[in-house]
């Protein structure tokens, strides 16, 4: 048996730097493809026009690139306090009201403590507001919201104007909000209206996907980058962003157990915290579902392991990829999507299975209290004697549930994140202005918001 440190040694990132953004772009398609429709629009025409544009030394291309493909996270997550769904088909990008400037905001800090971007996602903090000369002068990040800002309101215009060209004063788009010199550069970067065309002709995505292949990553960013991808869950489900991570612990700890090799357990590992990304498909309702699910919302459910191998295709090691689609089957084929049997699934896909029912036993979900150890084991023993779990793995879980538990907060701080500071800081902004908000709110939403300022204020 490995000692703690061993155990807790954080596992090697094996997925390329620009597979790790393609995949969150991926996921956040399949919460609203309009959303990220408009933000490969807008990082399309950003990347152009910045060839003609000098752009301040403290900025690079690769983080105006992120930020641009990322620029409406804060529209994926639902707000109750706006009456906002990430799922609405017609969305209004560009408006001083409180309930659209709440999205960068939320989406600023979001990605400032989220992610390697830090400062530089400052550029969304005053998104929406008018170019301001003085501000560009003296804050950096204005350079990328200048040039983010312009592109997505070209984006935006050229959505809901398909059969119109762009007009000569560009400006008429959106009056005093542009900056002169990032126009000056699109209209170099438009000559003969290329850009304009790749747009209306869908033309542009093997110009981002060559730009993802070429992103470089220290092996920190890589990993906070490994960590959104999980916590975009939390947009679809807390539930099923808990028992990820939770999964991932069990597995790591089964694994050093087990002895496997360092690839092994890296390989393991990153099976384990994908191993649902398929459920950021799956509809809410189902996900959140307090109580047991109709022979119907369980064949949907079923097929979140269909989705996650859609999504991940071409990202991962095949590998990988198998162990994730097989993380339901058992070894005496009762399980699914192939009914396989114990010929079919290896090591690290038996360990994987076992790791995922131990987590969904023993945490609380949306549909169940918390399975006490004895129910949990239990339920466990009587799958290992119907010939659906390993023995050799889950005897080790029996022996060692304990010490297991014990080390559980160490494991899991390879994955979290201190995601309280991003509320703090939007509940800040929010409560700022409280009584706008009240003032589009009746009943039930006045009170949970009056609950929450009285925590704040405690």
């Amino acid at each position: 048996m490995g000692t703690k440190k061993d155990i807790i040694k954080s596992p090697k990132n094996i997925i390329a730097p620009g597979s790790l953004i393609h995949l969150i772009s991926r996921m956040l398609y399949n919460m609203n493809s309009t959303i990220v429709t408009h933000n490969m629009r807008t990082t399309f025409i950003a990347l152009n026009l910045v060839k003609h544009y000098k752009l301040n030394p403290r900025c690079s291309i690769q983080n105006l690139f992120i930020l641009s493909y990322f620029h409406t996270i804060g529209f994926f997550r639902e707000d109750i306090a706006f009456k906002y769904s990430p799922y609405e088909s017609d969305i209004s990008f560009f408006s001083s009201n409180k309930s659209i400037e709440s999205k960068y905001i939320f989406g600023c800090y979001y990605l400032a403590y989220m992610t390697p971007l830090k400062q530089e996602a400052l550029a969304l903090e005053n998104f929406n507001e008018p170019f301001n000369k003085d501000l560009k002068q003296f804050i950096y990040q204005q350079d990328y919201k200048s040039i983010i800002y312009f592109s997505a309101r070209l984006s935006d215009y050229l959505y809901r104007n398909p059969e119109r060209t762009i007009p000569d004063d560009l400006d008429s788009i959106a009056p005093g909000m542009f900056d002169p010199e990032v126009v000056e550069a699109f209209k170099l970067a438009n000559k003969d209206n290329q850009i304009i065309r790749r747009i209306v002709d869908y033309d542009y995505a093997d110009e981002l996907n060559d730009f993802l292949n070429g992103i470089k990553l220290t092996e920190e960013e890589q990993t906070e980058y490994l960590k959104l991808i999980i916590y975009l869950l939390d947009f679809k489900s807390t539930s099923t962003l808990k028992h990820s991570i939770n999964t991932s612990c069990y597995a790591l700890a089964l694994a050093q157990r087990l002895g496997l090799s360092e690839d092994d357990k890296d390989n393991l590992f990153t099976s384990s915290f994908l191993h649902d990304i398929g459920k950021i498909c799956t509809p809410q309702r189902i996900l959140e579902a307090p109580g047991k699910l109709t022979p119907e919302d369980m064949g949907i459910m079923k097929h979140h392991v269909n989705h996650s191998k859609r999504l991940l295709k071409d990202l991962v090691p095949d590998d990988i990829l198998e162990t994730i689609y097989r993380h339901h089957e058992k070894l005496n084929g009762t399980g699914y999507p192939k009914k396989l049997d114990a010929n079919d699934l290896t090591q690290i896909q038996r360990i994987l299975t076992v790791a995922d029912i131990t987590s969904a036993l023993f945490d609380s979900r949306s549909y169940k209290g918390q399975f006490s150890k004895e129910q949990t084991l239990g339920i466990i023993k009587e799958m290992t004697d119907k010939g659906e779990l390993d023995p050799e793995i889950t005897e080790i879980l029996f022996s060692e549930f304990d010490s297991i538990q014990k080390e559980l907060p160490s494991l899991q701080s390879i994955l979290t994140v201190d995601y309280s500071s991003v509320i703090r800081e939007f509940n800040n902004y929010i409560f700022s202005d409280t009584s706008s908000i009240l003032n589009t709110l009746t009943g039930e939403d006045i009170e949970e918001i009056e609950e929450l300022e009285e925590l704040k204020d405690a």
